[in-house]
């Protein structure tokens, strides 16, 4: 099935471009359009790309406090389905048993860099510019990236705490 990745007549897309807004993927003049579910996934995934994330934290961040009973199976299919979407672009998520689903962005270069890291690159052009209102206003931008990012950090912390057996906890 193909119905999925449509040639751009035009494309004015480079290489590799998620746009988490439109959930589409645009890779080497091809357009990959995902589900809702998997844009937050492919998102949530990228964000953590540095180590695997629970399914626990991807279940959190995509139905919050409305976890239907058979959320894990839908994320489950989710990943399934968005493995063969994005096999072209050289990116490829892996399953680690009893810990989460990870990432593999090795082969997109751009996507090795954090959001902070690309507002940080953003923002010092603004400096160097000699533009103080927006280097202003992306430093505002960049507080808030980290903040997320921290806020994320710590829900995982916490999932990952309340799966410990309660006597592998430290004492004090």
């Amino acid at each position: 099935m193909t119905h999925h990745r449509k040639i751009v007549a035009q494309p004015n897309h480079r290489d590799f471009e998620f746009d988490r807004n439109r959930n589409v993927i645009f890779f080497n003049g091809d357009v990959i359009y995902l589900t809702p579910h998997e844009a937050d996934i492919l998102s949530i995934l990228l964000d953590n790309r540095e180590r695997p994330t629970p399914i626990e934290v991807l279940i959190q961040h995509i139905y919050g406090d409305r976890e239907p009973g058979a959320a894990a199976v839908s994320i489950r299919v989710a990943i399934h389905l968005l493995r063969k979407k994005i096999q072209l672009t050289g990116l490829s998520i892996r399953a680690e048993s009893r810990v989460g689903y990870e990432i593999d962005a090795l082969a997109v270069p751009e996507l090795n860099r954090s959001l902070s890291d690309h507002i940080l690159s953003a923002l010092n052009l603004a400096l160097a510019a000699d533009e103080p209102e927006i280097a202003e206003r992306l430093k505002a931008v960049f507080d808030l990236a980290e903040a997320k990012r921290e806020r994320s950090r710590d829900l995982e912390r916490r999932i990952m705490a309340s799966r410990a057996p309660s006597g592998a906890s430290a004492s004090s």
